[in-house]
């Protein structure tokens, strides 16, 4: 009996073994079939277009190209990468006021989702000329957005714009100066009288002399012929400081040819003239890159739904500052480079 039972259990066993083979079987051609499904409806589904991002220059130029980059750099940490998930529409006005309308016109018609405006010129003509008041602008490169009429006031934008000013922390250049050049005592500034912004950083820059403890000598100089002349007349100075000025940055030759001859180091607000000749012993200013990447931060809020009015105007932090030096124009002026900036990451030569 015992080995009838088990030829019986056996004969079941067996006789099950192709039915559960036959469901395996079933079961796998199914999920096959589902998947094959999933990966043609994959295949078959189209790929989301990237998003459109405008960017309006005020023209060609090295600084601001490196703010332009700074902006495309910090989008790509993000996730954004350009020709595939974003697409820049870029124009520039050549520096040319009256083609600023013509360049937004163009990028507008592309239907971005958001716009980067580069310059105070090209953003005042941003808020006037992009029809669609659905396209949230950021701006960069903008010294005083406020009294531009850009933004109501430095706690918020306006309901379509908010961006990030270059506008200069005095308290943190003086610091640095007095760092760069620790036995200086007093310095000079030519600024353009003529000049809303001008006259603006002169009031800062004495308000900031005064905690600082430095003396300071500013000088109007109405054009490029008043320079020379001018910068003679700042006598006794220990450094000579160049700030932000159309007139004083592209000046800056004529007032090394004074001043050279005094051993007197010039402190440039900008970066670029620095880079290219022993013109400039210093220059201390926020990096072109760091305010394009704070431009596309603000940015990345507002495609997530934030309102520019929602955010404060960036100002830099001295964070966002970086220094040059050019070596071979200190030792000809006769200075030595500080030890505590010796091993710097800040030498031009």
């Amino acid at each position: 009996m015992k080995l009838f039972g088990e030829c019986i259990r056996r004969s079941s066993a067996q006789r099950r073994a192709p039915a559960v083979l036959l469901a395996a079987v079933t079961f796998g051609l199914s999920a096959l079939a589902t998947m094959d499904a999933h990966a043609q409806a994959a295949a078959a589904a189209p790929t989301p277009a990237p998003i459109v991002v405008g960017i309006a220059n005020f023209g060609p130029h090295p600084a601001l190209s490196r703010t332009i980059q700074g902006f495309k750099d910090e989008m790509q940490t993000h996730g954004y990468t350009e020709n595939k998930n974003v697409r820049y529409a870029y124009s520039d006005a050549n520096f040319t006021p009256s083609l600023i309308p013509q360049t937004l016109a163009q990028i507008e018609a592309q239907h971005p989702s958001v716009i980067l405006t580069v310059t105070t010129p090209v953003t005042q003509a941003a808020v006037r000329n992009i029809a669609n008041q659905n396209i949230p602008l950021v701006f960069s490169q903008v010294t005083d957005p406020v009294k531009a009429g850009i933004v109501p006031d430095w706690k918020h934008g306006s309901n379509r714009i908010n961006g990030t000013s270059s506008v200069t922390d005095y308290d943190a250049v003086l610091a640095f100066a007095k760092k760069v050049f620790p036995k200086a005592k007093k310095f000079g500034v030519l600024y353009n009288s003529g000049e809303v912004n001008d006259v603006a950083a002169i009031a800062s820059l004495k308000a900031a002399a005064a905690k600082a403890g430095l003396e300071i000598m500013a000088t109007s100089a109405d054009s490029t012929v008043d320079v020379p002349q001018r910068a003679s007349s700042l006598q006794g100075i220990d450094f000579f400081y160049a700030i932000g000025s159309s007139l004083i940055q592209s000046s800056l030759p004529a007032v090394a040819s004074v001043v050279d001859q005094r051993h007197v180091p010039i402190l440039s607000a900008e970066h670029e003239l620095i880079r290219k000749g022993d013109i400039i012993a210093v220059a201390y200013a926020p990096s072109y890159e760091s305010q394009g990447a704070h431009a596309a931060d603000m940015a990345l809020q507002m495609l997530k739904g934030v309102k520019p009015s929602a955010m404060p105007v960036y100002v830099a932090v001295p964070a966002d500052y970086k220094a040059l030096i050019n070596r071979r124009k200190m030792k000809a002026l006769g200075l030595a480079v500080p030890a505590e900036l010796a091993n710097c990451d800040c030498f031009v030569n």
